[in-house]
């Protein structure tokens, strides 16, 4: 027992770095000092298309029929002689947040940091019913929510 008490003890050391603790709150500092801005836009463009209509067979419905059903269409394409009816809307969503900090406090030089992140969705919806000169409905083409609309339908 007597050989147990001489032992020195040594003073506990610390587990935290203090200078990682201070370089961090440091940064926390300059973050929570600095420009935060967050922004959201939400753009609808055009009225809601709706899917193709049973009723409506190829072959057999007339131009009256279609605008009688889905109303006056954003576009008319003439196609030599054949004409195309299109309906469409577009919807964009993008968000940015930017973070400035400023360092001319702490530096000399008149100077800050910007970081800057940003994200873009854009989508269509559309539909394009195709006549005859007599006004026979002879083809539909419909996609919903595509960023290249109509993109498949090019290589059939």
């Amino acid at each position: 027992m007597a050989a147990a008490s001489n032992r020195t003890r040594h003073p506990t050391a610390c587990r935290f770095n203090v200078r990682l603790l201070a370089l961090g709150l440091l940064l926390a500092t300059l973050i929570f000092s600095g420009c935060v801005s967050l922004r959201f836009d939400r753009i609808n463009n055009g009225a809601d298309v709706p899917a193709p209509a049973a009723h409506l067979k190829e072959g057999t419905a007339t131009l009256a029929d279609a605008l009688s059903h889905y109303g006056a269409p954003a576009d008319i394409v003439d196609m030599e002689g054949r004409f195309a009816l299109i309906y469409k809307k577009s919807f964009y969503q993008g968000g940015q947040i930017s973070i400035g900090i400023p360092l001319s406090d702490l530096l000399i030089f008149q100077t800050s940091v910007k970081f800057e992140a940003t994200g873009n969705l854009l989508r269509h919806d559309l539909l394009a019913l195709f006549f005859t000169p007599d006004g026979i409905l002879v083809a539909t083409m419909y996609e919903r929510g595509a960023s290249n609309p109509f993109w498949g339908s090019l290589w059939k």
